[in-house]
């Protein structure tokens, strides 16, 4: 490195000590006289050695490069004194030891072993953690805020006398009563964990007059649990265990969100138990969630939804579904979602759309085109199936084309699925 180059550029080390040199010039001391600006008031030439200071001589850096030790190796700074008082550009008289810090002096950390566990935690998570100061919690980083909120928590239960979520299942098999005290008031906090979900789950299941109670208190929280990882199980639990009644907030509490709990990944699937077991309270619902039956069935998570509504829902909704699909069945014939929705339709729907789906895509030359393509291969095999098709006529046409089928990929696989394939 070039002194001259660095010297504005160079991050100097707080708290470091630094041995200046008297004047030099070439051919005295070790190195060549090098022009070396660390400090704005210190501009006069001087030739850089390094402090050792358990040798006693000092000795040059080979080239004249600066000597630095930590301070704490120093046998003590002294002040920059004359040095200092000097006009810029005069050379100092005789070598002095200077202190250069850009700020208060740095406490050593300490090498002592802590006595205990505790003195490990820091001390302003510490001061948190005994004052509950909100303003200090808030200067903690994320992960000491974690601990502290679990140190906490883990606190107001021991105070509480609230056992722990592997204590509370053990107790669930053996004492159920007691377990179930236990958890009144806990139910929405444990349900978004991954540990006390299980648990609620387990109480849901049992079915009793206290696990009616329990899942009372998600009364206000079903959208939220909806899209929660965890929770969204508890709800499902909710829907599938106790009676419809009981579950009936459920259904109340999702209207106004239907499309949007419908296309959330964890929300759909508390939309498709509703359907498999509360098909009575789920009326209302369905019709806000039909407003928009076209972009649902392509979707990747609603589509789900509206599958269930053809299995599990009322007639009339279901010819919603079909009149939606009609208008561009080979559209959704072809698509990844709602490929799905047209095989459905070929068993759920009324027999009047049933027909007007085969009289669109039943025909030979539309059953050989369905053929090549992704999806609507599987579509086109689920309609060959069904006796209102002429399967034998799509077959002739299917080995007339053979070839053509052979030389691509999901041509090739539909004909081995139908038992053309070349042996």
């Amino acid at each position: 490195m070039n002194p001259e180059a660095g010297a504005n550029q160079m991050q100097w080390p707080e708290h470091m000590v630094y041995w200046i040199p008297t004047q030099g010039t070439e051919g005295q001391g070790a190195g060549p006289t090098s022009t070396f600006t660390p400090f704005p008031q210190l501009m006069w030439p001087m030739r850089w050695e390094p402090l050792n200071p358990t040798q006693g001589p000092v000795q040059t850096m080979p080239g004249g490069m600066p000597g630095v030790v930590p301070s704490s190796q120093a046998a003590g700074p002294r002040a920059l004194g004359a040095l200092a008082a000097q006009a810029p550009h005069a050379a100092p008289k005789a070598m002095a030891e200077v202190e250069v810090s850009c700020s208060a002096l740095v406490t050593p950390r300490s090498t002592e072993v802590p006595p205990d566990p505790e003195s490990d935690v820091p001390e302003a998570e510490a001061e948190a953690c005994e004052c509950g100061d909100a303003a200090a919690e808030a200067r903690l980083s994320a992960s000491a805020a974690r601990r502290l909120r679990r140190k906490r928590a883990a606190e107001r239960a021991k105070d509480q006398g609230q056992l722990t979520v592997e204590q509370l299942r053990a107790e669930l098999k053996q004492n159920p009563e007691r377990a179930l005290r236990q958890l009144r008031g806990q139910v929405w906090r444990l349900s978004r964990d991954a540990m006390g979900c299980r648990l609620v789950q387990d109480v849901l299941e049992l079915g009793s007059r206290e696990s009616v109670e329990l899942g009372k208190e998600l009364h206000g929280h079903v959208l939220e649990a909806a899209v929660c990882p965890h929770a969204n199980y508890v709800v499902q639990k909710v829907v599938s265990h106790l009676s419809v009644g009981a579950s009936s907030f459920v259904a109340e509490e999702l209207r106004g969100s239907a499309v949007r709990s419908a296309k959330h990944r964890f929300a759909c699937r508390i939309f498709c138990r509703l359907l498999e077991f509360c098909g009575s309270k789920t009326s209302r619902l369905v019709d806000e969630l039909l407003l928009e039956v076209g972009s649902l069935c392509s979707h990747s998570f609603a589509h789900h939804v509206v599958q269930s509504i053809l299995e599990h829902g009322e007639k009339r909704h279901k010819k919603i579904i079909a009149q939606a699909l009609l208008e561009d069945a080979w559209g959704f014939a072809t698509h990844k979602n709602s490929s799905y929705l047209i095989e459905k339709m070929l068993l759920f729907c009324e027999e009047e759309d049933q027909e007007s789906l085969i009289a669109q895509l039943g025909k030979p030359e539309t059953l050989l085109e369905l053929s090549t393509t992704q999806y609507g291969s599987y579509v086109a095999r689920a309609l060959m199936q069904d006796a209102r098709v002429d399967a034998d006529a799509a077959l002739r046409l299917m080995a007339a084309h053979k070839t053509d089928l052979a030389a691509t990929k999901h041509g090739h696989r539909f004909l081995a699925d139908v038992g053309l394939a070349e042996e």
